[in-house]
């Protein structure tokens, strides 16, 4: 009898965790991303650092990734050169600022340091107030921090771009409604939409490939069929290829070569 009760409490226990499981990875699936690698030791972590970084790997290909704009070792952009005009911020247009292809909100948001940052002693400052969801996860998140410094998602854009694009996905939008000048980017606030330049789309797909096989990124199946089009449309170019080569000697002056760069072309 005892044998009997011990069989239906394990069996109970074992359906308990079966659900719990099923749940939980669920909800990863709705947060955007399987669980994080095992055992991955992390590389660059400080946004900071790579954004010093991307200025050296840059200093001889000082061009915008959206417009082609030309900018000097100051991230001082010269309109002129792109035909680049200002919608609304024209100070911020002044400057290059390193743009997330894949944005912070899209990694960061469904954590608990990003939604919970009370949770965080460390998040908390001295007048009790928290800090933003992403400056905690950047301050207690290995992996956020991680992510976040990926040098393969950087990439020097105007700044009032970067500011538009804000955490927007990318897509198609109907017309060619140019609200920059002659830089070929165009967003729908309204619906939350970018449309990249044709050139670059292979570019930005390939990152989201990066992302998900890097990090577990989830995409969906919308993005699956676009980005497979994007890649397949928009080959790689020599630069992308280049910077993948420097991403990855950066790593090795590091002594933190990641196996796994680059995803789509061989490092001799």
């Amino acid at each position: 009898m005892k044998s009997f009760i011990g069989l239906f409490l394990l069996l109970i226990l074992n359906s308990l965790f079966l659900n719990a499981y099923a749940e939980s990875i669920q909800q990863v699936r709705e947060q955007g991303f399987k669980s994080y690698p095992t055992g991955t030791a992390y590389y660059l972590t400080s946004f900071s650092k790579s954004k010093r970084l991307l200025l050296q790997l840059y200093s001889d290909h000082q061009i915008t990734f959206y417009c082609d704009c030309l900018f000097d070792n100051k991230k001082k952009i010269d309109a002129g050169t792109c035909g680049y005009m200002a919608r609304k911020n024209a100070r911020r247009g002044q400057r290059v600022e390193w743009e997330h292809i894949i944005p912070a909100h899209r990694f960061g948001s469904f954590r608990s340091c990003w939604k919970e940052q009370s949770s965080y002693p460390r998040c908390i400052k001295k007048n009790g107030k928290t800090l933003s969801g992403r400056k905690c996860c950047r301050r207690v998140d290995p992996e956020f921090k991680e992510m976040e410094a990926d040098l393969l998602n950087l990439v020097p854009a105007v700044g009032e771009l970067n500011g538009d694009r804000s955490n927007y996905s990318f897509g198609d939008i109907e017309g060619e409604l140019r609200r920059y000048g002659q830089c070929d980017f165009e967003v729908n606030f309204k619906e939350k939409i970018v449309e990249p330049p044709i050139n670059l789309r292979g570019n930005i797909a390939r990152v989201y490939y990066y992302f998900q096989e890097t990090y577990g990124l989830l995409l969906t199946e919308e993005e699956i069929q676009r980005f497979g089009q994007w890649h397949s449309d928009d080959p790689m170019d020599e630069w992308e290829k280049e910077k993948e080569r420097r991403v990855n000697q950066v790593l090795i002056s590091a002594g933190k070569k990641r196996e796994n760069i680059p995803v789509f072309v061989e490092i001799d």
